[in-house]
């Protein structure tokens, strides 16, 4: 093997070793990233459905932001059955 052979292999795993340093660097500042829930204001809405005062709950779920906005101002009423989101 050659001086110019053993450069070009350790050049080559120097650039691996510095490839796999930014890769690792990139995942860990990924990691660090809040979710947008920490910085949203979140809600758990469940449907309810009222019909001539009986009132029919469903499943919640939790919204944020915009999502939240829409729920929370969704209420339609058809006839005498008014549905809409209760969020707390």
């Amino acid at each position: 093997m050659t001086i110019f052979e053993k450069f070009n292999t350790t050049l080559k795993n120097e650039k691996m070793r510095n490839l796999l340093r930014r890769i690792g660097v990139l995942l860990f500042l990924a990691a660090l990233i809040p979710s947008c829930e920490l910085l949203e204001d979140c809600k758990s809405c469940t449907l309810v459905t009222d019909t001539s005062g009986v009132k029919t709950y469903g499943s919640s779920a939790t919204y944020c932001g915009t999502q939240l906005a829409l729920k929370e101002a969704e209420n339609v009423t058809i006839g005498g059955t008014t549905t809409y989101y209760d969020c707390q």
